[in-house]
C-alpha cells in the first residue's frame, strides 16, 4: 500500500508493517466496501479505522467516528488531533442534545457517541449526506439495553436512506458476526489473532491451570491472589484486577498494596488531585506509595485520569478496577486476573455474561512492552472448565423493548423521515431486530403509535407528524414517558425541592439508593407517591447548589465524587428539559425552574450565578470572588487584573482575561 497517509499512519504508531487482519481490512476499505471487522481487543483494529478515516479526506469527504463511551471519544479524539489536527478540523461533540448539526458541518472529522449522532439525525436527517465515511466503533455494544438500540437505529437509517456513506464496523470477536456484516451489507474480516498472544487460565485452590494444559502451583494468601499478583511483578509486569464493586476495588487495593510494598517505586505525590479536593485524594494517595491503586466509576474525572496515568508510566504496579474499565479507556497489562465471575443484580447474584469477561481478558498482554499477556480466572468451582468461560452468546438486538421503541418511533417522526405507520413499519423493516426474525413487531409498533397520539406526541391528521410538544420531547432527547411526567407535574405548586425531585424520579436519571434512611415528607401533594430513592438523589442535589461542601455531601450520601458529578450531568439535561416544556407550556413558574437549572448546573446558590457567567470561573472561584467583595460583572470589569490575581487559584492570565470577557458582556 503506496498511500503516502497509510505510511504516515505507520510512522505515528511505530508501525512497519501491519498485519495480515489490518492489510485484508485495509485493502477493502481502500476498494470503498464496507467492512464489519471482528478481531479481539488489542489487536489493532483502531489503525484500520484511521486509515478509513484518512481515506476519506483525500477524496474530499468528511468523516464520523461514533462510540457508545464518553471515555473512548476523549481517548479516539486526543489520538485523531495528534496524528492529524494541524491539517484537519477535528471536533469531539458528546452533549446538548438539543443542539443543530451547524457546528459539525464545519469539521472534517466528528468524534461523537451515539446518542449525539442520534439527537442530531432527529434535527437534521440530512446530515448523513455530508459524512464519506463512518466509523461505529464498539458495534457489539448492539446488545447492551441502554445503547443498543440507539446504535441499531442510526445504522438502519443509513440503510433506510439508502446513501453511499462508507461504513466500517468495530467489534471485538463475537459469534454471529456474520449475520451483523450480511445486515449491513458489508464484507467480513474476521481474525482471532492478537500482536500480543494472551494465555488463558483459571485458578482454583492454590493451582493455576492454563489452556494448554500447564499447571503451576501458587499457594493461596489470606486474600486469595496475593501470591499471583506477585508472581507477575517478579517478572516485571503489571497487574489488572476486576472485581464486581467498588467497596471490594478499594479494599482489596489496600490489601494487595501491603503484600506488594517492596515493588513500589518511590514516587512525589501531588498534594491535591482534584482542585475540587475531596476525600478520595487522600484514598488515592495513602495506597499508591504501596504500589496499588483502584479505579471505579465514583472517582471524579480528575482523579481517574490520574490513577489512568500512573497506571500507563508503570508507576501503578497493581490496579483494581470494577467492570466498567474494561469497556472504557485503553489501559492493558501483562497479567489481568478476574476476581469476581458474578454480581449482584435485582434478581441476586448472577454470573457476569461471558463477552464482558472476555472484555476484561482482553486487556491482558501491553503492546511494545510484553511478549504475551495472561488472563487469569479465579474460580472456586476447580472443575468448571476454561470453555465455559469462552462461550459467548449471539449479539442479538435490543431494540424492542417499550422505552426503546416509544423514544426512537417518536424520533422518527419528529425528523420527518417517515409520513404514515406503514412508513415506520418499513424502515423497522430494515433493523437488525428484523433482520433476526422478531415477532409481533407490526403489532408492537401500532401499540407504540397508538400510545403516542392518545398521550399527544403525535398526530395522524393527513400524516403522521410530532405535535409541538412531541417534537421538543424528540429534540431534547427525552422518553416520551419522561415528558408526559414533566408536563403533569405543572399541575402542582412549584417549590425548587419539589422540581428536583421530578427529574429524579425519571428513567433517565440513576438515582442514589436509599437503604435505612428515613425521611420526613414534605408537605406538598406532589410527594404523595414517595418514592425514597427519588428523594434522596434530589436532597443530594439541593445540597450541591447550596455549595454544601464536597465533602460533607460525600459522607452524609456515602457516596462518591464521580456520583455527584454523573448525577449533576445528568439533572443538567433534566432541567434544561423540564425548563424548555414548562416554557412551551406557559407555566408561570418557568424562569424559577431555569434558575433551579443554572444554579444546579454550577452548584452555586443565587447570588453568584452572574460570576459563573464567565469562562473558567466555577463555584469555588465564584464565591472566593463574591466573599472579596467582586459581587457582579460589573465589578470584575471594572476591578485591577493585578489584585485580582492576588486571589487563590485565579492567576494573572485568568484575571486579564475575566476582566476583558466582563466588558464584553452586555449587563
Amino acid at each position: 500500500m503506496e498511500n503516502s497517509f497509510i505510511e504516515k499512519l505507520k510512522e505515528k504508531f511505530g508501525i512497519k508493517e501491519f498485519y495480515e487482519p489490518q492489510e485484508e481490512a485495509i485493502k477493502k476499505i481502500m476498494g470503498g466496501k464496507n467492512v464489519v471487522i471482528s478481531m479481539p481487543t488489542a489487536s489493532g483494529k483502531t489503525i484500520i479505522a484511521y486509515a478509513a478515516i484518512m481515506r476519506a479526506l483525500k477524496l474530499g469527504m468528511k468523516a464520523l467516528y461514533m462510540v457508545p463511551l464518553r471515555a473512548l471519544a476523549m481517548e479516539k479524539f486526543e489520538e485523531l488531533n495528534s496524528t492529524i489536527g494541524k491539517e484537519y478540523k477535528i471536533i469531539l461533540s458528546m452533549g446538548d442534545f438539543d443542539t443543530s448539526s451547524d457546528e459539525l458541518k464545519s469539521a472534517d472529522v466528528v468524534v461523537a457517541v451515539f446518542e449525539k449522532i442520534d439527537s442530531v439525525l432527529r434535527h437534521d436527517p440530512e446530515y448523513i449526506y455530508n459524512i464519506g465515511v463512518i466509523v461505529a466503533d464498539e458495534v457489539h455494544i448492539l446488545q447492551d439495553p441502554g445503547r443498543g438500540p440507539t446504535l441499531e437505529m442510526i445504522l438502519t437509517r443509513l440503510k433506510y436512506v439508502n446513501n453511499q456513506v462508507q461504513l466500517v464496523a468495530l467489534s471485538a470477536t463475537i459469534k454471529n458476526y456474520y449475520e451483523i456484516a450480511d445486515w449491513l451489507n458489508a464484507d467480513i474480516v474476521y481474525s482471532e489473532f492478537r500482536p500480543v498472544p494472551l494465555r488463558l487460565g483459571i485458578y482454583s485452590n492454590g493451582v493455576l491451570k492454563f489452556e494448554d494444559g500447564l499447571s503451576i502451583r501458587i499457594k493461596e494468601d489470606n486474600i486469595t491472589i496475593g501470591n499471583l499478583v506477585k508472581r507477575s511483578l517478579e517478572n516485571h509486569g503489571q497487574v489488572l484486577v476486576f472485581v464486581n464493586t467498588r467497596t471490594r476495588a478499594e479494599n482489596l487495593a489496600y490489601k494487595i498494596g501491603n503484600i506488594i510494598n517492596e515493588y513500589a517505586e518511590k514516587i512525589e505525590l501531588p498534594q491535591v488531585i482534584d482542585e475540587d479536593s475531596n476525600i478520595y485524594d487522600e484514598k488515592i494517595k495513602s495506597v499508591m506509595k504501596f504500589g496499588a491503586c483502584f479505579h471505579h466509576a465514583g472517582l471524579s474525572n480528575v482523579q481517574r485520569k490520574f490513577v489512568e496515568k500512573n497506571f500507563k508510566e508503570g508507576k501503578i504496579k497493581c490496579l483494581v478496577a470494577t467492570p466498567t474499565l474494561a469497556a472504557g479507556v485503553n489501559l492493558p497489562a501483562r497479567t489481568v486476573i478476574v476476581r469476581d465471575i458474578s454480581r449482584f443484580t435485582e434478581d441476586g447474584m448472577v454470573e457476569i455474561p461471558a463477552f464482558e469477561i472476555k472484555q476484561m481478558l482482553g486487556r491482558a498482554g501491553r503492546p511494545k512492552y510484553d511478549s504475551y499477556g495472561e488472563g487469569i480466572i479465579v474460580s472456586k468451582k476447580a472443575n468448571k472448565e476454561l470453555k465455559e468461560f469462552k462461550e459467548i452468546d449471539d449479539i442479538e438486538s435490543q431494540l424492542e423493548n417499550k422505552q426503546s421503541l416509544r423514544m426512537h418511533v417518536l424520533g422518527l417522526i419528529a425528523s420527518g423521515i417517515v409520513e404514515s405507520e406503514e412508513d415506520v413499519i418499513n424502515f423497522f423493516n430494515k433493523t437488525f431486530l428484523a433482520y433476526r426474525g422478531a415477532e409481533d413487531l407490526e403489532y408492537f409498533i401500532s401499540d407504540t403509535l397508538n400510545f403516542l397520539e392518545n398521550e399527544e406526541l403525535v398526530t395522524n391528521v393527513r400524516k403522521l407528524r410530532a405535535t409541538p410538544f412531541g417534537k421538543m420531547i424528540s429534540d431534547l432527547y427525552l422518553d416520551p414517558v419522561t415528558g408526559i411526567a414533566f408536563r403533569n407535574s405543572l399541575e402542582y405548586p412549584y417549590s425548587d425541592l419539589y422540581a428536583l425531585y421530578v427529574i429524579s424520579s425519571v428513567g433517565e436519571m440513576v438515582p442514589l439508593i436509599s437503604k435505612d434512611e428515613e425521611y420526613e415528607i414534605p408537605d406538598h401533594p406532589g410527594f404523595e407517591r414517595f418514592d425514597k430513592n427519588a428523594f434522596k438523589t434530589a436532597l443530594m442535589l439541593q445540597a450541591w447548589m447550596n455549595e454544601t461542601d464536597m465533602n460533607d455531601i460525600l459522607t452524609e450520601f456515602n457516596i462518591g465524587p464521580g456520583d455527584v458529578h454523573m448525577r449533576v450531568e445528568l439533572a443538567d439535561w433534566l432541567l434544561y428539559s423540564y425548563t424548555k416544556l414548562s416554557m412551551l407550556e406557559k407555566y408561570s413558574h418557568s424562569r424559577d425552574i431555569e434558575n433551579l437549572w443554572r444554579r444546579v448546573r454550577h452548584g452555586v446558590r443565587p447570588e453568584l450565578l452572574e460570576l459563573v457567567r464567565l469562562k473558567n470561573i466555577g463555584r469555588m472561584r465564584a464565591r472566593r470572588l463574591y466573599n472579596l467583595g467582586y459581587r457582579s460583572l460589573k465589578d470584575i470589569a471594572n476591578a485591577d487584573p493585578k489584585k485580582l490575581s492576588m486571589i487563590p487559584g485565579i492567576g494573572e492570565k485568568l484575571a486579564k482575561s475575566i476582566v476583558n470577557e466582563a466588558n464584553n458582556i452586555k449587563i
